[in-house]
C-alpha cells in the first residue's frame, strides 16, 4: 500500500481528500484507550496508552511535510514531534517526542488498512511501524517501533477527529484536472432520439419527455453503459458526452434524458400536478423503480439498443431536486447505479431529504462514487439551507468511508454544474470496468463488521421463517410457521428438520439446559422439545407471538389481542407451569430479548418505531418500562416492523425490522443498520455457528449469514459486564 496523500497537497490518486486536524489516535488491539504523551510534553517524553481524558497531550496534530509524509505533535506542545529515538530501526526502539532535527526519523507515512485503520510507518525504517506492544489493554502500555506484519492490529491505529477542536483546519485543495487534448476531427458526432413516456405503473398517469443520446461508437454486439440524467436534455450535454468518448475518459455509453413527469388537467385553463417533488425529493425507490424497470427497458426496445443492465456501467447524474434524486437511486438499488454526479443536491425537508446524512452515517456503506458539488451562495427557503447541509452530506460520506469528491464553489445554487461536469464524469469513470466499491463503513460498524466478509445465502425455499434461538453449541433453531416445522441449522450450514406437525410454532426459545420450547399463535399451545424433537405441553391457551428462556429458568410470552389492534399487545411471565400477565398496552407485541447482565428486558413494538425497555424484577415482574430503543423507519413505511430481538455478548442488541438489522447503542439510539443482498425485509435474527460469531438473517423464505465481531448469548450464557456503547 501507498502512503495516504494528505492535506496541502494536490491528490491525483486517492479516492478522497482527507482533511486532519486534533485528533485522537487509538490502538486497534485497545479501542478503549487513546495514544498520549507520557509527562509534561516536554523533549525526551515517551508515549504511551491511557485512558481517554480529553487532555492536550491526548490530542495529536497531523501536519503534512510533503510527498505523503507527516509530522505528528501533541497539542500540548506541537513544536515536538513524535520521533523514533536515535533513528534506531530494531524491534523496541523508543518512540518520543524531540525538537526538528530534519531527520527521516521523524516523518511518518500513515497507510491505510482494509478495517479503515491506518499503520503508521517512519520514513527512514521501510517495513516498521508504530507498534502497541503485546494489544496490552493497560495504562502505561509500552508505544514503541517493531516489525510491520499485515493485520496484525497491534501496529494498527484509528485516527479519529475531535469535535470542538480550536485548531484551525484549512480546506483540502482540490485535485487539479486537466481535459486530455484531442483534435476536433476525433469528437464525432452522435444522434439524439425524443419522445413522450406515459406508460408508467409507478408513477401512474404522468406524461413526460425523454431524450435518447446514441453515440456515432455505440455498437450493439456488446452492451453500452447507460447515462441517465434527471430534468431532461441540454446540448451541451451531448458535446460533453462526445467529447468524453473521443478522449476515452468514458466508456462508449448512451445518454437517457428524463424529464420529471407531470400529471395532464382532464380540462383547460388550469395546471396539471407537477410530479417532480414528489419523484425527485421524496427518499423512496419509486425513482429508481421507475428508470430501472419502467424507463430504461423501454428505451433498449424502442430503439434496439443493447444497454448494459449493471450498476457498475451505469451513471446517474442532476441538480438540485434532481441531484438528490441521482443519489437516491444509487442508494436504494447500487447494482442499478452506483456511480453520481449531483450539483446542490437537494438534502433538505422537503420529503426527508435531511435525513440521508444521517443514513449514510448508519447504514454499512454501499457501492457507490459520487462526486457532489454545492455553491457558498446556494439556496434557502423553508426546507432548509442548501449549502450547510451539502456540507453534511460531505462530511457524513467522509464518516462512512465512501469514495467521493466533494467541491465548494463559489457562487448561488447548481452554480459550476457545465464546469465541472467533464472532470466529475472523469472521476466517476476512472479504472472502469473495474468495480466500485464499497467503503469500510462509520466507526461503529468496523466494530462490528469483518473486512471481507459479506452476507452468504445459506438455504432458501421456506415459507416463513420465524422466532430463531441459539443453543449453546452454537446450533440455531428456528420455526417454519406455514409449513409447520421446525429446523435446525448445523455447525455445518446444514438444515435438517428437527420436528414436524408442531401446532405452527411461531417463535423457539433454547433454554438454560438446552430444552427447546415454542408458542403458537394458532394453537395457544406452549411446548417443550427434548433433544430428539420429542414434545410436551407445559401450558395451553397461550396464543403467543414469541418466546424467551431466561438465565433464571423462567419464560417470557408476548401475545396481541386482534379486538385491541392498537394497544392489544401484551408480555407474560411463565414460570412454575404457572402464567402470569406482567405488562399490557403494548400496538403489537413481537420479539424479546435480555441483556448479557441479565437484569434488563427488551420488547419489540412492532407498528410503531419502538422497542420498549424494562427492569427485571426479583419476583420476574416487570419495571421501568420505556419506548426506550428509537429505529429507524423507511420512508415508504409506517413503522420500523421490529419482529425479532436478540444481543451478543459484547452487549449490542440487534433487532430484525423492515430496513434490516438495526443495531442499537446501550442507551437507545440505533447506531448501525445491516441490510441483506436483496434489501428485504428481517424477520428474524441470531448469532450462531462454530465459533458463535456467525449472523444469521432470516427474511421470510431465505436465510443469510456472515460472520461479525460479536458473539451469540443465550439462556445458557453466564452473566456477563455490560460496557456503555460509544456515541
Amino acid at each position: 500500500m501507498k502512503p495516504i496523500l494528505l492535506l496541502f497537497t494536490i491528490l491525483t490518486t486517492a479516492a478522497f481528500a482527507e482533511d486532519w486536524g486534533t485528533y485522537q489516535i487509538v490502538p486497534v488491539s485497545a479501542p478503549d484507550f487513546v495514544l498520549e504523551v507520557v509527562g509534561d510534553s516536554k523533549e525526551g517524553d515517551v508515549v504511551s496508552i491511557s485512558k481517554p481524558a480529553n487532555t492536550p497531550n491526548q490530542k495529536w496534530i497531523i501536519q503534512p511535510r510533503g510527498d505523503g509524509w507527516n509530522w505528528l505533535m501533541p497539542a500540548s506542545l506541537p513544536g515536538l514531534a513524535l520521533t523514533v529515538e536515535g533513528a534506531g530501526t530494531t524491534n523496541g526502539t523508543k518512540v518520543l517526542l524531540a525538537k526538528d532535527t530534519k531527520s527521516d526519523a521523524q516523518l511518518w507515512a500513515l497507510t491505510k488498512q482494509d478495517n479503515g485503520s491506518y499503520a503508521i510507518e517512519p520514513k527512514h525504517a521501510p517495513g516498521m511501524g508504530l507498534d502497541h506492544l503485546g494489544g496490552k489493554k493497560e495504562v502505561g502500555a509500552k508505544v514503541d517501533l517493531w516489525q510491520h506484519r499485515k493485520g496484525d492490529s497491534h501496529l494498527q491505529w484509528f485516527v479519529r477527529p475531535l469535535a470542538g477542536s480550536n485548531v484551525v483546519q484549512q480546506s483540502p485543495v482540490a485535485p487539479t484536472y486537466t481535459s486530455p487534448a484531442i483534435k476536433p476531427e476525433a469528437v464525432l458526432p452522435g444522434r439524439i432520439e425524443t419522445f413522450t413516456f406515459s406508460q408508467s405503473k409507478v408513477f401512474p398517469g404522468t406524461v413526460r419527455e425523454v431524450s435518447v443520446f446514441i453515440p456515432a461508437q455505440y455498437d450493439a454486439s456488446k452492451p453500452a453503459c447507460v447515462y441517465v440524467k434527471t430534468d431532461g436534455f441540454n446540448p451541451r450535454e451531448k458535446t460533453a458526452l462526445e467529447t468524453m468518448i473521443a478522449t476515452k475518459e468514458i466508456p462508449v455509453m448512451v445518454g437517457v434524458f428524463v424529464r420529471p413527469g407531470e400529471v395532464p388537467a382532464p380540462m383547460k385553463g388550469t395546471a396539471g400536478r407537477r410530479n417532480r417533488d414528489f419523484e425527485y425529493d421524496g427518499i423512496s425507490d419509486n425513482n429508481v423503480r421507475f428508470f430501472d424497470e419502467e424507463l430504461l427497458p423501454y428505451v433498449a426496445k424502442q430503439y434496439q439498443l443493447n444497454l448494459s443492465t449493471s450498476g457498475n456501467d451505469r451513471c446517474i447524474a442532476g441538480g438540485s431536486s434532481g441531484g438528490i434524486a441521482a443519489f437516491t437511486a444509487a442508494w436504494h438499488r447500487p447494482e442499478a447505479f452506483s456511480r453520481v454526479y449531483a450539483a446542490s443536491g437537494s438534502w433538505v425537508a422537503f420529503r426527508g431529504g435531511h435525513e440521508f446524512p444521517t443514513m449514510v452515517r448508519k447504514f454499512e456503506a454501499r457501492p457507490i462514487r459520487s462526486f457532489l458539488t454545492t455553491g457558498t451562495r446556494d439556496m434557502e427557503n423553508a426546507a432548509g439551507d442548501w449549502f450547510l447541509l451539502d456540507q453534511e452530506m460531505d462530511k457524513a460520506l467522509k464518516f462512512s468511508g465512501y469514495d467521493y469528491q466533494f467541491r465548494t464553489i463559489e457562487g448561488k445554487h447548481v452554480a459550476g454544474y457545465g464546469e465541472n461536469r467533464q472532470e466529475a464524469m472523469a472521476y466517476l469513470w476512472k479504472d472502469w470496468p473495474a468495480k466500485v466499491k464499497a467503503g469500510p463503513s462509520a466507526p461503529r460498524a468496523q466494530e462490528i463488521l469483518l473486512p471481507g466478509e459479506d452476507w452468504k445465502l445459506v438455504a432458501e425455499g421456506f415459507k416463513s421463517t420465524r422466532g430463531p434461538s441459539t443453543a449453546p453449541n452454537g446450533e440455531i433453531f428456528f420455526a417454519d410457521t406455514t409449513a409447520d416445522k421446525i429446523h435446525r441449522i448445523g455447525l455445518d450450514d446444514q438444515i435438517s428438520v428437527f420436528a414436524e406437525k408442531t401446532g405452527n410454532a411461531h417463535g423457539v426459545t433454547v433454554a438454560a439446559d438446552g430444552s427447546l420450547y415454542t408458542i403458537s399463535e394458532k394453537s395457544g399451545q406452549l411446548l417443550r422439545y427434548d433433544a430428539s424433537g420429542h414434545s410436551s405441553l407445559v401450558l395451553d391457551g397461550l396464543t403467543g407471538h414469541s418466546i424467551l428462556a431466561h438465565p433464571n429458568g423462567s419464560l417470557y410470552v408476548t401475545d396481541n389481542d386482534a379486538k385491541k389492534p392498537n394497544n392489544g399487545g401484551s408480555v407474560w411471565l411463565i414460570k412454575d407451569g404457572q402464567k402470569k400477565q406482567v405488562d399490557a398496552g403494548i400496538k403489537f407485541a413481537t420479539g424479546m430479548a435480555f441483556r448479557p447482565d441479565q437484569w434488563l428486558l427488551s420488547v419489540g413494538e412492532g407498528h410503531s418505531k419502538w422497542a420498549y425497555s424494562y427492569q427485571i424484577a426479583d419476583d420476574g415482574s416487570l419495571i421501568h418500562k420505556e419506548r426506550f430503543f428509537h429505529l429507524h423507519v423507511h420512508d415508504w413505511d409506517d413503522d420500523a416492523g421490529a419482529e425479532c430481538l436478540c444481543y451478543s455478548q459484547e452487549g449490542r442488541q440487534f433487532i430484525a425490522t423492515k430496513s434490516g438489522i438495526q443495531i442499537s447503542a446501550d442507551d437507545g439510539p440505533t447506531q448501525v443498520i445491516l441490510t441483506v443482498p436483496d434489501r428485504g425485509r428481517v424477520t428474524g435474527v441470531a448469532i450462531g455457528g462454530k465459533d458463535k460469531d456467525t449472523i444469521y438473517a432470516f427474511c421470510g423464505n431465505k436465510i443469510w449469514k456472515r460472520k461479525i465481531q460479536q458473539h451469540a448469548l443465550g439462556a445458557w450464557s453466564p452473566w456477563t459486564k455490560v460496557v456503555p456503547n460509544k456515541l
